[in-house]
């Protein structure tokens, strides 16, 4: 309900608050340069803060803001994609040979556990992350840290929902293999 007293600025605020921590957990695991997710997040805002005016009552505000925050953390995405053709790159097999980093825990079934995806995120998780597409990428952490329905996913990416089941079943499965990867370089 809206106070006719209540400022367009309080009001924002007053709804941002409580996904603030969300909106950031889910940016820090999408944005691929770990040093961008703050602009990212500072740029949804104000994009999310310009057009409140547009917002209506009846829309989920947390599915709005995911959705400007997708949107914010694509672009960089790209930017850093673009700035990354420069780069060094190895193979997935070629990585698959390196000594593994250190997990927290190697029985740890992080696709069973959002709670703990949410909490816990060790280099062999961004590793595997970095293995998604943007979309594949966009859709598991929505359902896993967001929590959202497959029908809101979907609105939130602008995609056919048989396309959400299926990039989180893709990412799924090659979460699961870089993980199992990951754990077996680490074994005894």
């Amino acid at each position: 309900m809206v106070r006719e007293d209540e400022q367009p600025a309080d009001r924002f605020l007053a709804l941002l608050r409580p996904i603030e921590r969300d909106l950031e957990v889910y940016c820090r695991r999408l944005v691929w340069n770990e040093h961008d997710f703050r602009d990212a997040i500072q740029n949804a805002v104000m994009r999310g803060f310009k057009a409140f005016d547009r917002y209506h009552d009846d829309t989920n505000f947390r599915a709005w803001m995911f959705k400007i925050l997708t949107n914010e953390t694509f672009a960089l995405n790209r930017k850093y994609a673009r700035a990354a053709k420069h780069e060094f790159h190895l193979d997935p097999e070629e990585l698959a040979v390196l000594p593994a980093p250190q997990s927290a825990s190697a029985e740890t079934d992080w696709l069973a556990a959002p709670g703990a995806l949410r909490e816990a995120l060790d280099e062999c998780l961004v590793a595997a992350l970095q293995t998604l597409t943007d979309t594949e990428r966009a859709v598991l952490l929505l359902r896993a840290i967001g929590e959202f329905r497959y029908v809101d996913i979907a609105e939130s990416l602008a995609i056919p929902l048989g396309s959400v089941m299926g990039n989180l079943s893709r990412a799924r499965l090659k979460m699961r293999n870089a993980l199992q990867r990951s754990q077996s370089r680490t074994a005894p």
